[in-house]
């Protein structure tokens, strides 16, 4: 192996280990079916729960690192206990989290915006409400 080789290989395992520092997973069990056809009071207030919880671990996470410049990228990832999973990769960007860091007021607005992006993944009609 040449050392331009050897560089080129150690740069590239340097970016990707740098990049996947500011990824955060999220991982969830659920008996919940990811989308069903049938519509049911208890499927779509227990999914209401389960993403309120995840939009609570977020705020924490986001809150947590307080890193301004840069984005926020998570892999939520939703297992059943057949063994299905649904993973779900959301970015907050870096302008987000300055906002969400100065005001309660932007908190809420990133939960509801979250919560909506989530909740079409699981197919609920609980619309955000505090």
């Amino acid at each position: 192996m040449n050392p331009f080789s050897a560089l080129l290989l150690v740069s590239l395992f340097s970016v990707q280990a740098f990049s996947q520092a500011s990824l955060h997973s999220l991982n969830y069990s659920s008996e919940l079916p990811f989308h069903t056809s049938r519509d049911s009071e208890y499927y779509h207030l227990e999914t209401s729960m389960l993403i309120r919880s995840i939009l609570t671990d977020m705020v924490f996470i986001i809150i947590k690192d307080q890193d301004e410049t840069k984005d926020v990228r998570f892999l939520i990832t939703f297992k059943s206990n057949n063994g299905a999973e649904l993973p779900l990769k959301y970015v907050v960007a870096s302008e987000k989290i300055e906002k969400i860091l100065k005001s309660d007021f932007y908190k809420d607005i990133f939960r509801e915006d979250s919560y909506d992006w989530i909740n079409r993944s699981f197919r609920t009609n609980i619309a955000y409400k505090e």
